[in-house]
């Protein structure tokens, strides 16, 4: 441009130039200004189009970021929407099972209302029964009272019946003692105390009033045996004295028994008579009280050491005493029976 207008400056300065080259400088000139503009303009337009496209680029991977962003998003959507299908399925499935579960429990509350309406029940038979229980406690008390008081007189009974089965054994010493004492043959029986008299010393055979020997024998025997019974250690204890005829098996069983209890009545009419003297007033007295007279046939013969009946023994009178025990024992067997 400076070239140019000095160029200009010297056609003017030397007058060389004409009016139509400066035209044709200054078209020149303004062309080449037009394409500078124009260069600058696409210069301009080229940047702005670098620009623009790399704006676009950008745009383009932006866009591009996005939709690889979205299809991620569509992915994770579509797993999200099958784990949804999968939830949904097991949400339904496990609705089922709690229907199902609600209908057990259903079931089940419906026994247990059952079961509490029976539980109620048989706590009202529970209440009742406590209450029947307790009236049978108390009537239980009321009767325990009861065996109480009958156990100590049973206790009390048991000593006495001790008592007199020691007092039997203790008599039946005694009775050996003296017996043995006075040289009296006649043996006392250990297991309850009887003695037996042999007919033949008492009566003839096939007679029932006494012999003289016989009434020598009662005359000895009888103190003897009457001082140990009627003695005041014993006498409490003596309920009955039994004089008991026997025979042997001959003859008929009544007419045995006729005998028998006239030998028995002879025995004890004897002694008990008022004019009777060989015991004491008093002994006679306490033996009226006591004294009974039986007669037994031959029911309860004497055997041998071979079983059969021993006839001489087998004809005998016994002198048997009975103790209160058997009085205690009969009332032991009520108190029994009554418990």
């Amino acid at each position: 441009m400076r070239n140019t207008r000095q160029r200009v400056s010297h056609r003017r300065a030397g007058n060389n130039g004409t009016q139509w080259l400066s035209f044709s400088d200054l078209m020149s000139a303004l062309l080449l200004i037009f394409i500078l503009i124009m260069f600058y303009i696409m210069y301009q337009y080229f940047d702005m189009y670098e620009i623009n496209m790399a704006e676009i680029a950008r745009q383009q991977f932006d866009l591009d970021q996005a939709n690889a962003s979205l299809e991620e998003e569509r992915t994770k959507l579509s797993e999200a929407e099958a784990q949804m299908v999968v939830q949904q399925i097991r949400l339904n499935a496990a609705q089922a099972d709690l229907e199902d579960a609600q209908s057990v429990l259903t079931a089940q509350q419906d026994e247990l209302n059952a079961a509490q309406s029976l539980l109620e029940e048989k706590e009202d038979e529970i209440a009742a029964q406590q209450e029947q229980l307790d009236a049978l406690s108390i009537q239980l008390g009321d009767q325990q009272s009861q065996i109480d008081a009958q156990q100590a007189a049973l206790d009390n009974q048991q000593r006495q019946l001790e008592a007199l089965v020691g007092m039997r054994t203790r008599i039946i010493t005694s009775l050996s003692t003296a017996l043995r004492e006075a040289a009296i043959s006649a043996q006392v029986d250990p297991t309850n105390g009887s003695i037996a008299l042999e007919s033949d010393v008492l009566f003839e055979l096939g007679r029932y009033d006494l012999s003289e020997r016989g009434e020598r024998f009662i005359d000895r025997f009888l103190p003897v045996y009457l001082n140990v019974l009627f003695s005041e250690e014993y006498r409490g204890y003596v309920a009955e004295i039994i004089i008991e005829g026997h025979t042997d098996s001959t003859g008929s069983y009544i007419d045995n028994l006729e005998l028998s209890q006239q030998r028995a009545l002879a025995v004890a009419a004897y002694v008990l008579d008022d004019d009777y003297r060989g015991i004491t007033a008093e002994q006679k007295r306490q033996l009226r009280v006591v004294a009974t007279a039986n007669g037994r046939s031959f029911s309860d013969p004497v055997l041998d050491a071979n079983g059969n009946e021993d006839m001489d023994a087998s004809r005998r009178v016994v002198f048997k005493f009975r103790l209160t025990d058997e009085q205690m024992i009969r009332q032991l067997q009520a108190i029994l029976e009554e418990n």
